[in-house]
């Protein structure tokens, strides 16, 4: 009688040092939740390159939108972009001409350097 409680008492302790080590290799293998992921960027193309962007916002309730030109000045790169929604963009041509712009979700496409 006392062997099988001595064999019990080591299979708990063998079990519950298992079980610590198990649960600490999970703790320790998470990954590092500080590390800031990059925002996604979208893109409108333009037909010839711009200059200038005088605004960006959303066609259905005026609200604005962060973006610039590409490097290339031939798209718009837009920032914090909602999927689903049409935007608005009024660009200024190097001849001096404008044209406000209207793209659906359909011709909004991501931005991938």
């Amino acid at each position: 009688m006392l062997m099988l409680m001595k064999m019990i008492l080591n299979a708990k302790k063998s079990f519950l040092l298992f079980l610590f080590l198990f649960l600490g290799g999970f703790l320790f293998a998470q990954t590092d939740s500080t590390r800031s992921t990059p925002v996604p960027e979208f893109q409108i193309h333009l037909d010839r390159p711009a200059m200038e962007i005088k605004h960006i916002m959303y066609d259905k309730n005026f609200l604005p939108i962060q973006g610039r030109l590409s490097e290339d000045k031939k798209s718009v790169v837009i920032k914090n972009y909602q999927k689903g929604n049409k935007v608005r963009v009024k660009v200024v041509y190097p001849d001096g001409s404008t044209e406000e712009i209207i793209r659906s979700p359909c011709f909004i496409d991501p931005y991938v350097l």
